[in-house]
């Protein structure tokens, strides 16, 4: 009685211990119906920005009721958008995994029987032990030390991923204000076109035209407004994309306050230099390295062997006694030498990547600098000479086709050498734009990951 009732309750301290599990099925339709009444003033937004504002003043205020601009933009972004949800939900897969790291491994039960098949008075033998793994190498330290490593690295890596979906925001963002420039210069030549049309109609009347030189103005028109139908297609789609990022339903309507220009996140040129080394990629390959060093410690360690005790009873003869053994593994062939060999590889390959992020990160910023450089260029030469010339040049035929003095073709090139320098511009400020958001990509934005995750929850 007594040993059934020991059984009995080391059967319930250990069904204690277990965990039970309970499915849980996503309700995609429930998320759906979620997802479609996600609005950019909402107050769950509005709250999560002010939380990043209390850890960060200097961060810029959040009102969406008069319109979204980039930067209220970029706190949707930060919330909605489906792969930071999941990558912040990794890194508390990897902070749960820490927090239960270097744990001494369950004891193990160990029994045994036998039957002397001779006729005897006490046929029965009997023998039970508690293996207890003692941690005398220190190994559980190693593996805690491993899990924040890996933990770190997962926030890490989540703040990487924030960095990059604001890059997007960004680019997706003056694409989408350059199209809807563009948009706009091809709106406005078709409403000179329709203006030119009444007087070349009016000439065309007082036999001052022939039908086939006013029939030109009405093809110029007729095409570009076939290109106006492309160019609204093309806003329509870039603003799809900024919702895609938003994390809103695409046929949410959401007033976008148009920027097409990005400030440098770093604007001193030796400044961007000497922060290359601490540049998102390049952290995220140093936090690798980090990682790939404490396996190999960890690997180094476990060829050391662990001691096992293995107090327990015995029974002969109907005599109970006490029982002590261990257990001690002798690292004489193995020796986790596969594994060692393993980690120390991949930490060489670790540290290849560091140095090459390096090097990549440095190419992209000479690049970017130099697209940067050229863009501005451009622009100044557009804004300040070509673009007042074409439109003195437009002026000009305007004034002499209203006093009957239309030259068809040196109005029509004039109109267009005018547009074509408009969109002209609207490259150069696209490129220009373009090119800083490439030399912003490589630095981290103002807010991290640590505060964005703390928030988020």
């Amino acid at each position: 009685m007594h040993r059934s009732r020991l059984a009995a309750l080391f059967a319930g301290i250990v069904t204690a211990a277990c965990q039970s599990y309970a499915p849980e099925p996503v309700d995609l339709a429930a998320h759906a119906q979620q997802f479609a009444e996600r609005i950019p003033d909402a107050a769950s937004i509005r709250a999560f920005a002010e939380r990043l504002r209390q850890l960060d003043p200097a961060l810029p205020s959040y009102d969406a009721g008069d319109g979204l601009d980039l930067h209220e933009a970029r706190y949707v972004a930060l919330l909605f958008h489906p792969e930071l949800r999941a990558s912040r939900l990794r890194a508390g897969v990897a902070r749960v995994s820490a927090e239960h790291a270097g744990r001494w491994a369950d004891p193990v039960l160990n029994a045994d029987f036998a039957k002397i098949l001779e006729s005897v008075a006490h046929p029965w033998l009997a023998g039970a032990s508690l293996g207890l793994s003692l941690p005398i190498t220190g190994r559980p330290g190693l593996e805690r030390e491993l899990a924040e490593s890996q933990h770190g690295e997962a926030l890490l890596a989540a703040r990487v991923a924030e960095a990059r979906v604001l890059h997007d925001l960004d680019a997706a963002w003056t694409r989408w204000s350059a199209a809807r420039l563009a948009a706009a210069q091809i709106e406005d030549l078709v409403a000179r076109l329709v203006d030119l049309e009444a007087i070349v109609a009016r000439l065309a009347a007082a036999q001052l035209l022939n039908h086939v030189q006013a029939r030109a103005f009405t093809l110029e028109r007729v095409s570009q407004k076939a290109q106006l139908v492309h160019g609204r297609a093309a806003v329509a789609t870039a603003e799809l994309e900024i919702k895609q990022v938003l994390g809103l339903p695409p046929d949410r309507s959401v007033l976008l306050l148009p920027a097409i220009a990005v400030p440098l996140r770093v604007a001193d040129a030796a400044q961007r230099r000497t922060r290359l080394l601490d540049s998102p990629n390049v952290a995220f390959a140093q936090r690798e390295h980090e990682v790939a060093e404490r396996r190999l410690a960890l690997a180094v360690q476990k060829q050391w062997p662990e001691l096992t005790l293995l107090p327990g009873f015995q029974e002969e003869d109907a005599q109970p006694r006490a029982a002590l053994g261990f257990s001690l593994p002798l690292p004489l062939w193995n020796a986790n030498r596969a594994q060692i060999a393993e980690m120390r590889a991949q930490r060489e390959v670790a540290a290849e990547t560091l140095r090459g992020e390096y090097e990549r990160a440095a190419q992209a910023l000479a690049r970017a600098e130099l697209r940067r450089d050229a863009a501005v260029e451009q622009r100044a030469i557009v804004d300040t000479q070509l673009v007042p010339l074409a439109e003195q040049q437009v002026a000009d035929g305007r004034r002499l086709a209203e006093l009957g003095e239309l030259d068809t073709l040196l109005i029509l090139d004039t109109m267009t050498r005018s547009y074509t320098a408009k969109m002209l511009a609207i490259d150069a400020a696209l490129a220009e734009a373009e090119a800083t958001i490439a030399i912003n990509a490589l630095f981290w934005p103002t807010l991290s990951v640590g505060e964005v995750t703390e928030a988020g929850r």
